[in-house]
């Protein structure tokens, strides 16, 4: 009896061993009987998707096929590390592992996509990410007949406090269909407003030179707008004097070095010979002494050069961030389209890009609901504007639709097949 204990406590300690979290990550637990049955269910399903990834599939490119295996393959290794209390957590924050679901049911949930994809389907069709990782802001240039993508990268099913957004994908298309993964761009540096983590980039050609626009995240996640630059899309220098753009004046006792502050999402309208910066920020309302969300502006001649040109107040947007401003100029009108995480994507119009801004009413404000980050591009004669589509357990993909203009100034969308 004394050596059948004496090996019960020796597992246990190996377990606990063999399953130590690193630096950084969550204390390690003794397992359960049932830990212990999900651990063996993820070793399974392991190897079959070691199968699935051999196999050749008829209907499926490599590149789709691989995609696939390797998001499920993140999604087993955050449920084994779930269980195992190695999840780690770079910062405090709401953003936790908190938001996603149990380890059974992000098992219970790769199952699935796995079952899809051993019938020989793509089980992420038309959604575009990196294999094994997730896209979400983006900003999209074309360049001999080529449409550049760059976007946020992380990985499959974790969370920026978790995983560092160090550097920014970059993917080459001549369809908006198919893509080629090229190397990272913009590495985080060693030191400056963008140290942490580099979010939300804008890109925008002028004189033969991309400027590229991104929101730097300093280790209190306070945000600036930081600018980059290059003359061919694959090699890039920051501006010296970064960051470029901070929340103006009237941000004054909300924005902070030391503190996470809003200035984030930079999109640049060029109208005439001036160009507009439009960015996610926040304020305190002199009125009423309470601090509201809003959208900031400032302008140039030059891109270099920026001058604070003030905000926008938004009644739908008050309490919740608007991000990823985008706007578009037609028939004389400016159409801002932004994510509002309680009504989705929405859009307000003006006759200046600065001022008198209207909103839509709130039955009629809504564009798409469920989606975020929204970018909008002309594809030969269609308007096309992109999502980013969201699953359960931190899963975000870019997926395009057509965009319609109607006759009476609304817009609203459809499915490319339509």
């Amino acid at each position: 009896m004394k050596k059948i204990k004496a090996v019960g406590v020796l597992i246990s300690v190996l377990i606990q061993v063999i399953f130590m979290s690193p630096a950084g990550a969550q204390e390690a637990k003794t397992l359960s009987a049932s830990d212990i049955f999900l651990i063996k269910e993820i070793a399974s399903l392991r190897n079959d998707l070691s199968e699935a990834r051999s196999i050749r599939l008829e209907h499926l490119t490599i590149e789709n096929q691989m995609k696939a295996a390797w998001i499920i393959e993140e999604l087993l290794n955050r449920a084994e590390q779930k269980t195992c209390g190695t999840l780690k957590s770079l910062i405090k924050s709401e953003f936790d592992w908190g938001t996603y679901e149990s380890a059974e049911a992000m098992v219970a949930q790769a199952k699935g996509f796995l079952k899809t994809l051993k019938e020989g389907n793509d089980p992420f069709e038309g959604k575009f990410a990196e294999p094994g990782g997730y896209t979400t802001d983006h900003t999209f240039i074309k360049k001999d007949g080529k449409y550049h993508v760059f976007y946020i990268r992380g990985i499959a099913a974790t969370d920026w406090p978790a995983y560092q957004l160090f550097n920014f994908g970059h993917a080459v298309s001549k369809d908006l269909k198919n893509w080629t993964i090229e190397k990272p761009v913009l590495q985080c540096p060693k030191t400056g407003p963008d140290v942490f983590q580099v979010w939300a980039p804008h890109i925008i050609k002028r004189k033969g030179v991309y400027y590229m626009f991104y929101a730097g995240v300093n280790f209190n996640v306070c945000q600036s707008i930081c600018l980059a630059t290059s003359k061919d899309l694959y090699n890039w220098t920051r501006d010296e004097k970064n960051p470029v753009i901070i929340s103006g004046s009237w941000a004054q006792g909300v924005y902070d070095q030391n503190k996470w502050s809003d200035c984030r999402d930079p999109m640049i309208l060029k109208d005439g010979r001036n160009y507009y910066c439009y960015y996610t920020s926040m304020r305190m309302n002199p009125e009423t002494q309470k601090q509201e969300q809003c959208i900031g502006i400032s302008g140039s001649t030059d891109l270099l050069n920026w001058k604070d040109e003030g905000f926008i107040r938004l009644e739908h947007s008050l309490d919740i961030p608007p991000e990823s401003p985008f706007v578009v100029k037609r028939k004389g009108t400016y159409y801002l389209v932004y994510t509002n995480y309680r009504h989705g994507i929405v859009y307000l119009t003006s006759k200046n890009p600065v001022k008198g801004w209207k909103e839509a009413p709130e039955d009629k404000m809504t564009i798409m609901s469920g989606v975020s980050a929204t970018e909008i591009l002309k594809d030969g004669k269609q308007w096309k504007i992109s999502l980013i589509s969201h699953q359960k357990n931190g899963l975000h993909f870019m997926e395009f639709r057509n965009l319609i203009w109607n006759k009476d100034g609304s817009i609203n969308v459809k499915p490319l097949d339509e």
